[in-house]
């Protein structure tokens, strides 16, 4: 993940040279990792993402509250995902640690960073270098390309082989031709990816192209175009067209069965981490000087630091993921890891030690990374402050009292109301 010892320097230059640039104004900014720097990203390319970059996004809502994801490609170097994680917690800092941070991956996005692309999401191969090349060239030299609509909640348009072979009677695809934009829609797709698709397919028009491509709509015609079908062997091809899969509703789902607790403890001199509890959730062994990862199946993985976290602390947070990932098998009595399958949160009450606090994420990426639990193979992880939970924290829990974590330490009582109360 780079040369750590320079991070207090470059994190010092972006306090103070990007905030004029960030965190000023309400709304969404993007940038990629470019040679270990942030580069920003154009407006037109809001909602492109190319597997091989790595990008950071800031949102600030009317609230003016913060929310920091950092996007990794799944053809993203290691090198590429340091820079991202490392200025992630930069601009924590620059912020003052009022940001909430997420861990996105591509294909299993949380719900928020997929909110604020009302458009929808388009992968693209690649990376931004090579793939923004072609706009610039006026379509001369345009290389078609082919887009798969999938999802029913979340739908995510990623760039697959141009390709029959490619094509399946139960979902939206998107050709891109440059100046035209071919949404085939078969009878068997979704009432919602034909939307999306059609957002989709819009939004590059207007936004990206700047109003110069067409999009053409092939719904009844879906079997017919010829402009269409030319690009996959003529209409006789439909033959050869798989069949619906009819996978939405198992498509990112979340196994509430799965869903399970860990405890995580330093006390050997190394994390350690042991499973307490799986299934519906009654978190009676939660305690405020406890740490927490709760790995929520699809809803990401949540790192929640004590208030008595220090700048330091924060820094350290995004690696406790890793660390839980890694190891199944743990004892102690001081962290709290909650996994969900597809999500994994760290809960750490503001009594947790520094050494439990620094640990957090690198626990529940590691976990991650070792497959411990079959799930998708990566998932987000999101850093959660006590007394600031997020909702999509919350709702794991069959009762959440935010007036129980106003006090330091958290008694046994208040622990029963919090997990056994209707």
């Amino acid at each position: 993940m780079g040369n750590h010892r320079c991070t207090n320097n470059s994190s010092q230059r972006l306090a103070k040279q990007k905030m004029n640039e960030f965190g000023r104004r309400r709304g969404l900014q993007i940038w990629r990792i470019n040679k270990f720097e942030l580069e920003s990203v154009p407006k037109e390319q809001y909602g492109n993402f190319y597997s091989g970059d790595a990008y950071v996004c800031l949102h600030k809502n009317e609230d003016d509250e913060y929310n920091i994801h950092f996007w990794l490609g799944e053809d993203a170097t290691s090198d590429e995902m340091g820079t991202a994680a490392i200025k992630t917690v930069e601009m924590d800092e620059a912020l003052a640690g009022q940001p909430v941070q997420h861990r996105e991956v591509q294909n299993h996005e949380s719900s928020l960073f997929l909110s604020y692309f009302p458009g929808g999401i388009r992968y693209l191969k690649g990376g931004y270098e090579s793939g923004y090349r072609h706009v610039e060239d006026m379509y001369e030299n345009w290389k078609p390309r082919l887009f798969h609509c999938k999802g029913k909640r979340n739908v995510r348009c990623a760039e697959v082989e141009c390709s029959n072979e490619s094509l399946n009677l139960g979902d939206v695809f998107i050709l891109d031709l440059g100046l035209d934009l071919y949404v085939w829609t078969p009878p068997e797709s979704g009432r919602l990816e034909r939307i999306k698709g059609m957002a989709c397919a819009r939004n590059i028009a207007q936004e990206e192209r700047h109003g110069k491509a067409q999009v053409h709509i092939l719904d009844s015609d879906w079997d017919q175009d010829e402009t269409f079908w030319s690009h996959f062997g003529g209409t006789g091809a439909l033959e050869s067209i798989a069949e619906a899969k009819n996978d939405d509703e198992n498509y990112w789902k979340r196994n509430s069965e799965q869903v399970a607790l860990y405890r995580v403890s330093d006390t050997s001199g190394a994390v350690d981490i042991e499973k307490v509890a799986q299934g519906e959730l009654k978190l009676s062994d939660l305690d405020t000087k406890d740490a927490f990862i709760l790995d929520a199946v699809n809803g990401g993985i949540f790192v929640w630091l004590g208030k008595e976290c220090d700048i330091d602390e924060r820094r350290s947070a995004l690696l406790w993921g890793e660390k839980y990932l890694k190891q199944k098998s743990l004892d102690g009595d001081d962290v709290m890891i909650l996994d969900a399958q597809n999500s994994i949160y760290v809960w750490i009450g503001a009594g947790a030690n520094p050494e439990e606090k620094d640990e957090a994420e690198n626990t529940a990426q590691k976990y991650l990374q070792q497959g411990a639990l079959p799930r998708p193979g990566d998932t987000s992880i999101e850093v959660v402050h006590q007394g600031e939970e997020t909702s999509a924290f919350k709702k794991f829990f069959r009762s959440w009292d935010d007036n129980l974590f106003q006090s330091e330490e958290r008694s046994v009582e208040n622990m029963k109301k919090l997990l056994f109360s209707q």
